[in-house]
């Protein structure tokens, strides 16, 4: 068993609700979900994340929330299906490349963006923002902004 399977409780809810910000939780496409306790967000950690609940017929969402106070340093894009970010409070400048135009969109709490798979996407920041998202890790590729 590996570390994050050890870490793993699935649909079981006891006492205080799910802190996103360290315990995101992985939904499978046939419905389930499971909790991460100890999650670590950095390569190793989405590394072993999707090791133990991914497949590529399967690659689910991991859904978490984070805290940006800065212009994102990268560019992204998730080529195994749809991501979608949800501004819960702040203000975020959301830049994605799309058949060869760079196409920006701003949204505030309570708004979201979706990035198709394949898409390239980063983020500046108006004010700093937490954003909940939805996002299918498997195959995520990165490069400098």
């Amino acid at each position: 068993m590996t570390d994050i399977e050890e870490q793993m409780v699935t649909n079981t809810q006891v006492g205080d609700g799910i802190r996103l910000t360290n315990t995101p939780v992985h939904f499978a496409a046939g419905g389930g979900a499971t909790t991460i306790g100890d999650f670590t967000f950095d390569p190793a950690g989405f590394g072993a994340y999707i090791s133990a609940l991914t497949t590529g017929e399967d690659p689910g969402r991991l859904v978490f929330v984070e805290h940006s106070a800065e212009p994102w340093g990268m560019w992204e894009c998730h080529p195994a299906g749809d991501e979608m970010v949800i501004v819960i409070s702040g203000v975020a400048e959301f830049i994605q490349e799309v058949d060869g135009a760079v196409v920006r969109t701003r949204a505030t709490a309570g708004q979201a963006i979706l990035n198709p798979a394949g898409v390239w996407h980063t983020a500046d920041v108006e004010e700093p923002f937490d954003a909940i998202y939805l996002t299918p890790c498997p195959g995520t590729n990165h490069r400098s902004r």
